[in-house]
């Protein structure tokens, strides 16, 4: 029996962090705006991921968007996005939920980099 309950896509959740960079495109008002953010990827699914960094968005829930680059294995991923929730995560760090606004071919992309990096954390025993 195959029939599953779940309804959103299968997350991975990331043991070792992975550097990304966060950049607010430079159409948007408020700090970082044009600039590229440093910060680390905790989780990520196709349909978004969570982030942590010290900028600080001030944002309305939807209304701030970014685009978050990172590599997982072979390619370096520029993805647009934009932020659902946020909170103060320590003294001067900030938590994000981000969700990615992929189109098919990003899409594809991103799922065959999580297969080699999958792959690749299995052999070495990860």
């Amino acid at each position: 029996m195959d029939d599953s309950s779940r309804k959103e896509p299968f997350r991975y959740v990331m043991n070792q962090p992975i550097e990304c960079w966060l950049e607010l495109p430079a159409g948007n008002s408020g700090p970082g705006a044009g600039k590229l953010t440093e910060g680390v990827l905790l989780d990520l699914s196709r349909s978004g991921c969570k982030v942590r960094t010290s900028l600080n968005l001030r944002f309305t829930a939807g209304d701030t968007k970014l685009i978050i680059h990172f590599q997982l294995a072979e390619d370096k991923l520029q993805f647009e996005g934009s932020v659902r929730w946020g909170w103060m995560f320590g003294l001067g760090q900030f938590q994000y939920g981000i969700r990615l606004d992929l189109q098919e071919a990003e899409e594809e992309q991103l799922l065959r980099e999580l297969e080699i990096w999958t792959n690749t954390r299995r052999a070495q025993g990860l």
